[in-house]
């Protein structure tokens, strides 16, 4: 009982506690609370002694006997853990459905060794956080990163389309040479969050400036164009244009401005990596810092069979309700091809409320196939291999891309 309790972060002294309600009184639990917190002790130490062994032991039988589980860990010479990366099938088949976008933040140190955690994060059907795979690094530098990006690459088959992460130089460094077919966003609060130490606290404090800055910046609605007019107007109102800082991450806008991306494939996805950092606060509350790696192993198990039970409610929750639409667009009644100014299905992949109006005034009774994205349906992810899925999602990015070209095509024809 006081290690299953620990796999959800109840130290030995709750769990006593919780055993003399259930029990009915502190004589009849069999133990002293002084017992409890000598087993657990005793515990610790063995697993102490063992305790990265164990560990890798673990997760290698994980991989000897569930199908499709992978595992790479990598030692130092004198045997001490360096780096390990693990995922399971489950994590696969989210990562072919859901893997278009990921992000993931290797600042979260939740073990006694000091050593990070990196869980990748994606969204899901149902705009929630989903775990494709995680990782423990020893350090980060960018060998340690180019490591865990071949890893991730041979577990998975192929490097994400597009990866959100904060600004470390080692990262950027190793994705160019190891995923250069991935594009690097940086994580748009990690920079915005500089803003205040980099620029005073007086003119941040005192002024509009932060807040019309924020505008220009937290908003996928302006064009490049008009982020570019904005940006330079509100630098000069506060004499700012020559600021190096300001210049530096204006050089940079390509990488974490949404104006520059409002036609790419996100999926409606991460704009920061505030996501990792979420999944992370979750994981924090079922673990703590004295962490062995065995209980921090049994402690994230425990944390994913929780979140595929979120999934499946989701996935329950879907098929049995119906979404409340809104009114809100340019449309070609013959085949019905619809573009909205607001661009969501381009940024999304699901049509914004502004087309549904239309549809339902202009009674269309078939919704148009071409904007019915797999990744978006409960059906996304089945309880099969993942391996059929890999030349599904090929085709389907395809299907998406032309799509999208259509839409732009016929628009232009239609203004001519």
């Amino acid at each position: 009982m006081i290690n299953k309790m620990s796999n959800i972060n109840i130290g030995p002294v709750r769990a006593f506690n919780i055993m003399k309600e259930v029990y009915g009184g502190f004589d009849k639990v069999g133990a002293t609370k002084v017992n409890f917190k000598n087993f657990k002790k005793e515990l610790n130490l063995l697993f102490g002694e063992f305790d990265a062994e164990m560990f890798v032991m673990r997760l290698m039988r994980k991989k000897e006997f569930l199908p499709n589980f992978s595992c790479e860990y990598k030692t130092t010479d004198e045997g001490v853990l360096k780096c390990i990366f693990w995922a399971d099938e489950d994590m696969k088949r989210n990562y072919y459905m859901f893997g278009d976008v990921i992000s993931f933040d290797a600042t979260y140190k939740r073990n006694k060794y000091n050593m990070m955690f990196v869980p990748f994060t994606g969204i899901d059907n149902h705009n929630r956080n989903v775990t494709l795979g995680a990782a423990i690094l020893g350090s980060e530098t960018a060998e340690m990163y180019s490591w865990l990006l071949k890893s991730i690459k041979n577990a998975y088959g192929y490097a994400p389309p597009v990866i959100v992460t904060d600004q470390v130089p080692a990262m950027k460094r190793a994705i160019a040479d190891v995923w250069p077919e991935s594009r690097y966003r940086l994580c748009m609060w990690h920079v915005m969050d500089k803003l205040t130490t980099k620029v005073g606290v007086a003119l941040c404090s005192n002024t509009d400036f932060r807040k019309r800055l924020s505008t220009v910046v937290w908003t996928d609605s302006l064009l490049f164009e008009a982020f570019e007019t904005e940006w330079a107007a509100i630098l000069n109102d506060f004499g700012l244009i020559d600021h190096e800082w300001l210049t530096y991450i204006y050089g940079l806008r390509e990488s974490w401005i949404p104006a520059y991306y409002r036609e790419e494939e996100m999926s409606g996805l991460m704009r920061t990596s505030s996501r990792s950092e979420s999944k992370n606060h979750c994981f924090g509350k079922i673990s703590n810092p004295k962490c062995t790696l065995v209980e921090f192993l049994s402690h994230f198990d425990t944390d994913i069979e929780a979140q595929r039970h979120e999934h499946r409610k989701n996935d329950h929750d879907t098929r049995y309700t119906n979404p409340t639409l809104e009114s809100g667009v340019m449309i070609r009644e013959e085949d019905v091809t619809v573009k909205c100014n607001c661009n969501r299905f381009e940024q999304f992949g699901l049509l914004c409320s502004h087309i549904f109006c239309v549809l339902r005034i202009l009674d269309v009774r078939e919704f148009p196939k071409q904007y019915i994205l797999r990744r978006w349906t409960c059906e996304a992810v089945q309880n099969s291999s993942p391996g059929p899925f890999l030349r599904m999602v090929e085709i389907q990015i395809v299907v998406r891309r032309l799509t999208v070209v259509l839409v732009r095509l016929v628009m232009q024809l239609r203004m001519l």
